[in-house]
């Protein structure tokens, strides 16, 4: 019998049924071991390369590694190829309003607010996920991150550096499909049935709820972007990725499981494996090999979560972009605490911003699907289902 994704009150009965809850999902199933090899495989062959080539912000190549769905392999590759085509479009939108606004901070201000609501209302709307997560992180990134619209002297926007990241997140993505089409059975592509696709949902544009979501979204990341824009506090730019990567749009349970979830995973990559790892590994790190091991260690631990079923996957994820953030920020080894603390923040920022946004002021709890094909779910297993 599957445990209900709703918790009892605590004590002895909710420690039971968490043991039981835990004991459930991480139990090893067909298939899961080979799985998780091939995800743990792709991020350390996504990490190698971004050293090598000195990407920036590698931290979401590797994230982009491990988040995309592996329901199967023929799912694999259509996801990748629209996380390449969400990315490439994302991309050009992006860089397009930075070069047009760039030097009139209102414009520029309701053009990422703009950008803010189009990402969210895309999530819920484009009937491929992949295709909208691959399009709503790097529009965000480029459009909101890397610009303090409201102070002088404000930063400027590398082009560069945006477009490398771009190229870091297609790199993770390319070798999570190639990791999954040189080490899945043969014939796997061949056997499974094809899914007909089409651009949007059949009710995107006459259903409401899908504007309300993008509405609720849009505040949240521009709460966020204003918060961190008027602090002038650098490191806490990543909240408005986290808005769009927190978006509940198929996360099961309630909302006080949701956050907790979100919080621990937070807690559990960011401060145990990434500040633990630099204040007690690194200082003896001397060669790639000894940085690899343990990036290599939690980085499979974290996949063996996403593989759970979407009532707990999410940690994995979360896990996984918090400690990639705090272990492996621009191109290399990343010494300093300061950048970790600042990050996190930042992560935490969005995580409490999206619960008081979609949760805490919502008069009533919109019924969530598990929707194996959305990236927040990472791989759909059949016995779920």
């Amino acid at each position: 019998m599957a445990i209900s994704a709703e918790s009892p009150a605590l004590g002895n009965a909710g420690l039971d049924w968490l043991v039981a809850f835990l004991k459930e999902e991480l139990a090893p199933y067909p298939g899961r071991t080979a799985a998780v090899a091939r995800m743990a495989t792709a991020c350390i062959v996504t990490m190698l390369a971004v050293m090598i080539f000195k990407l920036p912000n590698g931290f979401l190549a590797v994230f982009y590694a491990l988040a995309i769905s592996r329901e199967n392999l023929r799912s694999t590759v259509r996801n990748g190829f629209g996380i390449v085509l969400g990315n490439l479009a994302g991309l050009a939108l992006g860089l397009a309003g930075v070069i047009l606004f760039i030097d009139d901070p209102l414009l520029h201000f309701l053009y990422v607010v703009g950008t803010f609501f189009l990402a969210f209302f895309l999530i819920r709307t484009l009937a491929n996920d992949s295709l909208a997560f691959g399009f709503s992180i790097i529009l965000i990134a480029a459009s909101s991150v890397n610009i303090i619209w409201a102070r002088p002297n404000s930063f400027r926007p590398d082009i560069g550096i945006t477009l490398w990241t771009s190229f870091g997140m297609i790199l993770g993505t390319l070798a999570a499909v190639l990791a999954d089409w040189m080490f899945s059975p043969r014939g796997a592509l061949a056997d499974l049935p094809t899914r007909t696709s089409r651009m949007f949902v059949a009710d995107a544009f006459s259903n409401p709820a899908y504007q309300v979501f993008a509405l609720k979204g849009c505040l949240a990341a521009t709460i966020c972007y204003v918060t961190w824009a008027g602090l002038g506090w650098s490191g806490l730019g990543v909240c408005t990725v986290t808005c769009v990567i927190a978006a509940p749009h198929s996360t099961p349970g309630s909302s006080r499981q949701r956050l907790t979830t979100r919080l621990l995973g937070l807690l559990t990559g960011g401060v145990i494996c990434g500040i633990g790892s630099q204040v007690f590994i690194l200082p003896s790190v001397d060669s790639i090999v000894g940085f690899a091991l343990p990036f290599a260690a939690v980085s499979a631990t974290a996949a063996w979560v996403v593989t759970s079923s979407p009532r707990l996957s999410y940690f994995g994820r979360q896990m996984a972009l918090a400690y990639y953030l705090t272990i492996f920020q621009g191109f290399g080894i990343n010494p300093s605490l300061a950048m970790s603390r600042d990050r996190l923040m930042g992560i935490l920022l969005g995580l409490l911003v999206m619960w008081l946004v979609f949760d805490v002021t919502a008069k009533r709890s919109e019924p969530l699907c598990g929707d194996p094909g959305h990236p927040e779910n990472g791989i759909a297993i059949q016995r779920f289902q």
